[in-house]
């Protein structure tokens, strides 16, 4: 087959096309949607229930030499670091990074072919030195190893490290920007030098070009399972030098731990390893990189460490990892609005065994006497909270609700557990409707919203109003209409309908998916009109008849 041509559609070899595991990938993306920037229920309806119906449209797409990839979904996405006030203790704004997901024929060719290089990039991984995003078995839908392990693994390589004698400092270094520098032709390079098939890496290469939007040769997406992988990979080479400068070193992601014997020793590394980075487009954020005493290394306190460790030895035997994998400092999962997939005549009542959380409560508890540790606590604690349905937080959250954006997911996901108090209910049902909160934050609002029982109707006029206003993000917008076709009565899907012609095929596809929960006529009537709306819509009408 002819070589692939950025910007144009394409195939791929039969016989290499073949080798690939679309019904692995299928299982990989149903458990990487859960951590999702972007709540699309619409688009996780297809993957949890038209599954081959996808697979049969990406086959043929790649058959006929036809398959073009198209462009992401994004949309900013607060970060925790602030723009400081200067003679004050008050959070400034908030910076922000794009927070992406695709469509799904797009979202299954790219996890089938990274899914191809986990063998090519687990040998090229030092795992003595590269600590995130560890893979997994190969068949496992996880991917990754879970994050706390992986965590765990970087600090027992960190504390080891700091036993050397000769060890003195840390060299601590973040790259500026990272997954928006990263070259596209340097990684698909690497890549090939690293023994993956040129027929996987050119199509991947294509790919994650008509993902810049044909903009740019450099930046992949960020928080999705593929992304993570060719972004570890990328700083491979990094380590290889590091390792042949005969250092301790250690990595997460970006972020360096290097271990020197003096601050002369440091400055002396930094000038082959700046040009070294400057080889494959990265450059350091000089506003996070320092040099800390060994000494240091574990202490952001004493006291704090200690807590954390109680809490997670508390923890440790109540919880598998593959229950609950989260950890302080990372992403926490959200939780389906429904398990219709899995057949709701069909689920018991399990009861499930009462989790002791004395520990994290005093952890928690404790959040105030260690500034800039907060969001490191939350993190940790509320995903633990939420499972053990325990409402400590609940007035915490309330108050730092709008002061924290980039905790706006777990915010939400936490509160949605607790939405039978009228009160709280309440508060989150107004903050959905304030426009004064980023689009990010006011999408988890409504999504937690859809966990509440019986929606009243000033609930779903909040969520109409959403979906009707053009200045509003398609990502909330779609799920501000999904909530009124779940929720709303005939009034509001007459509304719904007529919006229909005047929104994206995205918000679209959202509407038309809704309608599975309308009475039997009007179900009817929005398939004759609308399945033959694109292949996003053909999709969902295989998923919604199951």
């Amino acid at each position: 087959m002819a070589d692939v041509k950025l910007g144009e559609p394409f195939g791929m070899e039969s016989a290499a096309f073949a080798k690939m595991n679309l019904d692995l990938s299928i299982k990989r993306i149903l458990n990487d949607v859960k951590s999702d920037f972007i709540y699309a229920p619409h688009l996780s309806l297809i993957y949890a229930r038209a599954g081959d119906a996808l697979k049969e449209a990406v086959s043929a797409d790649i058959k006929a030499g036809q398959f073009t990839p198209g462009i992401p979904i994004s949309m900013e996405v607060p970060k925790s670091f602030r723009i400081p006030v200067e003679s004050t203790k008050r959070l400034g704004p908030a910076y922000s990074r794009s927070g992406s997901i695709l469509l799904p024929k797009d979202r299954l060719l790219y996890q089938a072919l990274a899914d191809r290089s986990t063998a090519v990039i687990g040998k090229s991984l030092d795992n003595a030195r590269s600590f995130s995003h560890q893979l997994a078995d190969e068949d496992s839908p996880a991917m990754f190893l879970s994050t706390r392990k992986c965590w765990n693994d970087l600090q027992s390589s960190l504390s080891e490290s700091a036993k050397d004698k000769n060890v003195q400092y840390v060299l601590k270094l973040d790259i500026a920007n990272y997954f928006s520098s990263i070259n596209l032709h340097t990684l698909i390079n690497v890549l090939n030098d690293s023994g993956f098939e040129k027929s996987y890496s050119s199509r991947l290469e294509a790919m994650l070009t008509s993902f810049t939007g044909e903009r740019s040769s450099r930046g992949i997406l960020q928080g999705i399972f593929p992304s993570d992988l060719l972004g570890n990979f990328y700083m491979a080479p990094i380590d290889r030098i590091l390792k042949d400068m005969k250092l301790h070193s250690a990595r997460y992601v970006d972020d360096l731990y290097i271990f020197v014997d003096s601050v002369e020793h440091a400055d002396r590394i930094l000038r082959d390893l700046i040009p070294a980075l400057r080889s494959y487009d990265l450059s350091l954020n000089e506003s996070k990189c320092k040099i800390i005493p060994k000494t240091l290394l574990h202490t952001m306190e004493p006291d704090l460490e200690s807590l954390f460790q109680a809490a997670v030895d508390e923890i440790a035997d109540q919880i598998d990892d593959e229950d609950f994998d989260a950890d302080y400092g990372f992403q926490s999962e959200w939780e389906s609005e429904d398990e219709e997939d899995a057949g709701e005549d069909e689920q018991e009542e399990v009861e499930e065994t009462p989790i002791e959380l004395a520990a994290t409560m005093s952890l928690f508890d404790s959040m105030d006497e260690y500034p800039g540790q907060e969001e490191n606590v939350e993190r940790f604690c509320l995903p633990l909270f939420a499972k053990a349905g325990s409402d400590h937080a609940v007035e915490h959250v309330k108050d730092a609700f709008k002061r924290r954006p980039s905790m706006a997911q777990i915010y939400s996901s936490y509160l949605a557990k607790f939405l039978e108090n009228k009160d709280l209910r309440s508060f989150v049902v107004g903050l959905a409707a304030d426009e004064a909160l980023a689009d990010w934050q006011r999408m988890w609002l409504i999504a937690a919203m859809m966990q509440a029982s019986e929606p009243t109707d000033d609930e779903v006029k909040i969520a109409l109003d959403i979906a009707k206003d053009g200045n509003r993000h398609d990502a909330l917008r779609a799920v501000a209409a999904y909530y009124v076709g779940r929720f709303g009565d005939h009034a509001r899907r007459t509304s719904l309908r007529t919006l229909y012609a005047q929104v994206s095929n995205y918000v679209q596809a959202a509407i038309y998916a809704s309608s599975r929960f309308w009475p039997g006529v009007e179900r009817l009537n929005a398939k004759a009109t609308w399945a033959g709306h694109g292949q996003l819509h053909s999709l969902l009408t295989i998923a919604m008849k199951k």
